[in-house]
């Protein structure tokens, strides 16, 4: 049968207990350290559901009803949360607007929904939210990228200008806040080609520090052949995560800031990939330091197959990548994310696969999609 589904990780170090997810689901956090909230989008409905961090949800209810496009962007921490979304209205002149919206959770309710943007077209959106209860949008309109950030006690600032397209661009953003309250913006610009001129594919970042008001210059990471990026936070700052176009191939990257607000160059995770790499994603945890992993594909599997890591080594100075690692056997792996166990400090590994192949060959009966997981041990 359709439709999602969650299990929770036990104290005794297995996934168990699936339990059905909300209808339409489409973003789930922790939240309050006991539960998780869990965001859907029926129709024009969107709603959120509570439940315990063990497992299941109650009864999803309806926040807003609202003509809204593509999907909303939660985020969470401790006992606030924020939801940013775009939805169309229309002017007293019949005009067509895309406008940011958001609702807050905080004091154990949520509040009424605002606009942060009310003009223009927006074509993109991300949220953040810190440990302090600092809280970020950043957004994609009239192909500028803009941020507002709001300070605990304090309303939403200015909206900043982080970046302009170059012609017909399409974007992609990422955001998070740390425990210090640095506000980390970063996105992907994918220039399309235009008569003259061939498109580009960037990999972009700029910081609110803390106690500023406005935003460092943008920073390149990568000037051209950067993929979609992952974002997580640092002992010493940042680190971003993608699959980078080189002249060998592609091969999974990392960027990552140590204790400034710049980015140091380009570290690869791994040579470049025989059949080429896709799909990356990074985290950080107290055993296995910076992880990377990503998907490699496998001929005959449909552009899907391995999900492979590699890792820097928390207790070397100046460390470089380890050995890369096979994640997963050639199961026709179509994506793989990063977790951290909270307990033991190790990284988790889950992916999605298709044991049974996915091919034209494969008669779609026999099609069936697992979810597997497996730790790093030290």
């Amino acid at each position: 049968p359709g439709g999602a589904a969650t299990a929770a990780r036990t104290q005794q170090a297995a996934f168990v207990g699936e339990h059905p997810a909300p209808a339409g689901l489409i973003a789930i956090a922790p939240f309050a350290r006991t539960q998780t909230l869990a965001v859907a989008l029926r129709g024009q409905r969107l709603k959120v559901a509570f439940g315990p961090a063990s497992g299941g949800f109650g009864t999803a209810r309806t926040l807003v009803t609202a003509p809204i496009v593509g999907l909303p962007q939660l985020s969470a921490s401790g006992s606030r949360a924020l939801i940013a979304w775009i939805e169309t209205t229309r002017t007293s002149t019949g005009a067509t607007r895309r406008v940011v919206r958001a609702i807050e959770r905080a004091n154990g309710r949520f509040g009424a929904p605002f606009t942060l943007s009310g003009q223009g077209r927006a074509d993109a959106v991300t949220a953040a939210v810190g440990a302090r209860g600092d809280e970020a949008v950043a957004m994609v309109r009239d192909g500028d990228v803009l941020a507002q950030v709001r300070r605990p006690g304090h309303g939403w600032g200015t909206l900043r200008r982080l970046a302009r397209a170059d012609g017909a661009t399409r974007w992609h953003l990422t955001s998070g806040i740390n425990a210090r309250g640095q506000v980390r913006i970063v996105w992907r610009r994918h220039q399309l080609t235009r008569s003259g001129t061939p498109g580009r594919t960037a990999l972009q970042s700029a910081a609110m520090l803390v106690g500023r008001s406005t935003f460092t210059t943008a920073q390149t990471l990568t000037a051209n052949g950067a993929s979609t990026p992952a974002l997580t936070e640092t002992p010493a700052g940042w680190a971003v995560a993608d699959v980078e176009t080189t002249a060998g191939g592609p091969r999974p990257a990392l960027h990552r800031t140590r204790g400034g607000s710049a980015f140091g160059p380009v570290e690869y995770a791994a040579p470049a990939q025989p059949g080429g790499a896709r799909g990356a994603d990074v985290a950080f945890s107290p055993v296995g330091g910076l992880t990377v992993a990503w998907v490699q594909p496998v001929a005959g599997q449909d552009s899907d197959g391995i999900a492979r890591a590699a890792s820097l080594d928390p207790g070397v100075p100046s460390p470089a990548f380890g050995p890369v690692e096979d994640v997963s056997p050639a199961e026709a792996v179509h994506e793989v994310r990063l977790g951290v166990d909270g307990r033991a400090g190790q990284p988790v590994a889950v992916w999605t696969a298709r044991p049974s192949g996915t091919g034209p060959a494969t008669p779609l009966a026999q099609i069936r999609t697992v979810v597997r997981s497996a730790v790093r041990r030290p």
